[in-house]
């Protein structure tokens, strides 16, 4: 048996408790009251014939193995005087039908899962999974405590499911006894799959590679090093990436593209994909560094990339290309970026601004769907999948409707107001707050793909522009002052009257002339109600966020 050292924790796992008659495989016996049984299911996917044992603190078997059956389901009997010690149900061998390759046999190595003292009753389940093995690796063999190590999982995978749970098995429809968190739990550990066969391993390499990743956050980052450098995944002969976040991220988006997903889960139930940093092509890092504190959110968000080359050198004088594509259950749609969205910085940054239409992450932690950034540098693809949040402070966004500037709405099949997007872009006091410049980015939607910008000589359903005014007020609209163009969509006024640190309201209306439909857009795209339905209001609050 192989030696495992073991570090003690007083924090104890949650575990839900079931009172089902629980039957016994392998050589399992029925207990005696003075024993406790626990049952749960082997997943890489289900694992057949493994041999599944408890072992504690030091290594030492206090439960002869017992075989799972071909569902992965294990149940064994644990004396009562043994529940007061850190646990480890640990499975060693079993074959198993790869999710990710389409139906490859693979043979098991070892999976874990850990059981803090006194967290065990009678009808308890525990279950293996790619998620236990890696937090119980990084207590047996990190020196992490349950908590800590929960923690780092948390942050490098994005979610934190229950070992409690027995996941069910994803390349199957749901039977009609099986609950989402069954369902859920079994996707995500398919999604491990797809990241071994994703970085070239084969299917029986993901136990290694489930050590490798342990071992890599074992300083709380996954970035394929730990303190001693790059991080080997046991004897495959490779190493983990410096984007294995990202590529963590790509493989969770391509097993639920892929035809081996059965589960039918929508974007909003798989939840928020983790955030990758840096992404990797064959000749190019790119680094994504946000500026500023605060996690990209609904509205304006400003960021840049660091490209080097393979030798670690600034890449200069690219042009980037940038495709923002949000995934929804129901469909999929862009969003507006100014043009060009990247500009060149010099040493190898390139600024990225682009107007995020919706968040991903909603407050109470429901994912709305998932942002994918692809990034192209000379040919080659990167793709980054941030967590965009829902706005906190000034307004992010207001719209307004066409009225008889119409288009194809893509839900109804039918002609509706075209929207116009009006995103806060900057406000700024030019004189420690005796008056304020606001400015403005206008957009227009042609189709759920594309959303130019609103200036004069832009072109909407194929219209050159001959006419754009945005008007502001801070005044409660009683008078209104010309935005000026300063080009590429964005509109600015001066010398407004807010206070400093006082939350006020700014009103904004728009005027298109498309030598078509020369008309002041409307909040209902319903024929001008002046003061009623012709303008809209930003809710400010100079010097804050």
């Amino acid at each position: 048996m192989k030696q495992i050292s073991i570090f003690n924790t007083a924090l104890k796992l949650t575990l839900i408790s079931v009172t089902a008659l629980l039957v016994a495989c392998g050589d399992s016996t029925t207990g005696s009251s003075s024993d406790t049984s626990v049952s749960g299911t082997i997943v890489a996917a289900p694992v057949d014939g493994a041999n599944v044992s408890v072992v504690d603190a030091t290594g030492n078997e206090v439960v002869k193995a017992v075989t799972t059956n071909a569902d992965g389901r294990y149940t064994l009997v644990i004396p009562n005087g043994s529940l007061g010690q850190d646990l480890i149900i640990k499975s060693s061998g079993g074959t198993f039908v790869d999710e990710a390759t389409g139906g490859l046999a693979g043979t098991a190595g070892d999976m874990y899962a850990y059981a803090s003292a006194n967290s065990l009753s009678n009808g308890s389940v525990v279950s293996a999974t790619p998620r236990s093995t890696i937090d119980a690796e990084l207590v047996m063999n990190h020196g992490k405590t349950m908590a800590e190590a929960e923690a780092a999982f948390l942050v490098a995978f994005g979610y934190t499911p229950d070992m409690s749970i027995d996941p069910a098995d994803a390349t199957t429809v749901p039977a009609t006894d099986e609950d989402d968190a069954e369902t859920l739990s079994g996707f995500r550990a398919a999604v491990f799959s797809q990241l071994a066969m994703d970085l070239g391993l084969s299917q029986n390499d993901q136990f290694e590679m489930f050590a490798a990743l342990a071992q890599d956050l074992s300083d709380d980052k996954l970035d394929g090093i730990d303190a001693s450098g790059a991080v080997a995944i046991g004897t495959t002969g490779t190493s983990l990436e410096v984007d294995i976040q990202n590529r963590f991220s790509t493989a969770m988006v391509n097993f639920n593209d892929s035809g081996y997903n059965m589960t039918g889960l929508d974007n909003a139930q798989i939840g928020n994909l983790p955030f990758g940093m840096v992404a990797l092509t064959a000749s190019y890092k790119i680094e994504y560094k946000q500026i500023g504190m605060m996690e990209p959110m609904e509205g304006k968000s400003t960021f840049q990339l660091h490209i080097t080359d393979t030798n670690g050198d600034d890449v200069v004088g690219k042009t980037p290309m940038l495709m923002a594509m949000m995934h929804m259950s129901e469909m999929d749609h862009s969003t507006p970026m100014p043009t060009p969205a990247i500009s060149d910085d010099g040493n190898g940054l390139y600024t990225v601004t682009i107007y995020y239409l919706m968040p991903s992450q909603m407050m109470d932690g429901m994912s709305m769907g998932y942002w994918d950034l692809k990034f192209t540098v000379s040919g080659e693809e990167a793709h980054f999948y941030p967590a965009v949040m829902m706005p906190m402070g000034d307004t992010a966004q207001v719209r307004l409707k066409g009225v008889g500037d119409q288009i194809m709405s893509m839900m109804t099949q039918t002609m509706v107001g075209r929207t116009y997007f009006m995103f806060k872009d900057s406000l700024t006091t030019p004189d420690m707050g005796a008056s304020f410049d606001f400015s403005v980015f206008v957009a227009a939607q042609e189709n759920m793909m594309s959303f130019p910008a609103v200036y004069v000589g832009s072109t909407l359903s194929t219209r050159v522009l001959a006419g754009v005014t945005v008007e502001i007020s801070d005044d409660d609209g009683a008078n209104w002052d010309l935005a000026a163009d300063g080009g590429n969509g964005i509109w600015s006024v001066t010398g407004l009257s807010l206070t400093d640190g006082m939350e006020d309201q700014i009103r904004i209306r728009l005027t298109v002339n498309d030598t078509v439909n020369d008309e002041m857009k409307t909040t209902d795209g319903l024929v001008r109600d002046t003061d009623v339905n012709d303008y809209q209001t930003f809710t400010v609050t100079p010097g804050s966020m």
